[in-house]
């Protein structure tokens, strides 16, 4: 079996589940929303924005980083 590595923080895979989105363009769209409404010294800016840039910059496999998100809970990490 291929093991892919994460290029997400476990944060970012949990903000990503929490968001429920359907695919990779709206992540970035619902991410790019928050960023707007929170403020700009907060831990959730940060994340935000850096999430967003990871996910529009790098090969994120949007995919696979939910079902990692999805096997981790089920193995209560």
């Amino acid at each position: 079996m291929l093991m892919m590595n994460s290029v997400l923080t476990v944060e970012e895979r949990m903000l990503l589940q929490a968001l429920g989105c359907k695919d990779k363009a709206q992540a970035i769209a619902v991410l790019d929303e928050i960023k707007m409404t929170v403020p700009v010294r907060s831990d959730m800016f940060i994340c935000c924005i850096s999430l967003a840039e990871k996910m529009k910059t790098d090969k994120v496999d949007y995919a696979y980083e939910m079902t990692t998100v999805e096997l981790s809970n089920e193995n209560g990490v």
